[in-house]
């Protein structure tokens, strides 16, 4: 996308008289009470161990699992194209379209890098998160009870004890 239409700092939004330009602004990449707070909130109440915020890997996991490389991805249902409900711009629609396929496209590039080193990627809908919790930590905690033996941190487990999360 070379520049996009308008004038970010002159157009007003219907968000309280913002700027075009000051609300997107206020639009955090990382640290959104919505996504990752709720989603930290559900891997603490399953008693899930081992997990870290924002590696320095390929598209940056907003949560990963290093020891047994499990990343997981919460994208925005309009930021990366989800068809979950009409979240369709009105107003420059082509170019808020173009700005969404070329996050999809990064997505896959993302997906296939970290693949490519032996992780396995998980992305979860802002969407799903919010409305079916239970489901997301069912698939992540079926990454994680697949995972060679040892807990998150490299330890050998006991036989008799199956690391893993606990279903909420």
């Amino acid at each position: 996308m070379k520049r996009w239409p308008g004038d970010p700092q002159r157009e007003t939004t219907s968000f309280g008289g913002l700027s075009r330009g000051e609300l997107m602004s206020r639009v955090r990449s990382t640290g959104n009470k919505t996504t990752e707070e709720r989603f930290v909130r559900l891997l603490r109440r399953a008693q899930a161990k081992g997990w870290r915020r924002h590696l320095r890997l390929p598209g940056r996991p907003d949560f990963a699992w290093r020891k047994i490389k499990l990343a997981v991805f919460l994208d925005g249902c309009f930021w990366h194209g989800h068809r979950c409900r009409n979240l369709t711009p009105r107003t420059n629609a082509a170019a808020w379209n173009q700005k969404i396929r070329a996050n999809q496209a990064r997505d896959r590039k993302n997906n296939k890098a970290l693949k490519e080193r032996g992780w396995t990627v998980i992305r979860i809908w802002e969407c799903q998160l919010a409305n079916r919790p239970e489901e997301c930590m069912r698939n992540i905690n079926r990454v994680l009870t697949s995972a060679p033996p040892g807990d998150a941190y490299g330890r050998r487990r006991r036989p008799d004890r199956a690391w893993s999360v606990r279903s909420t």
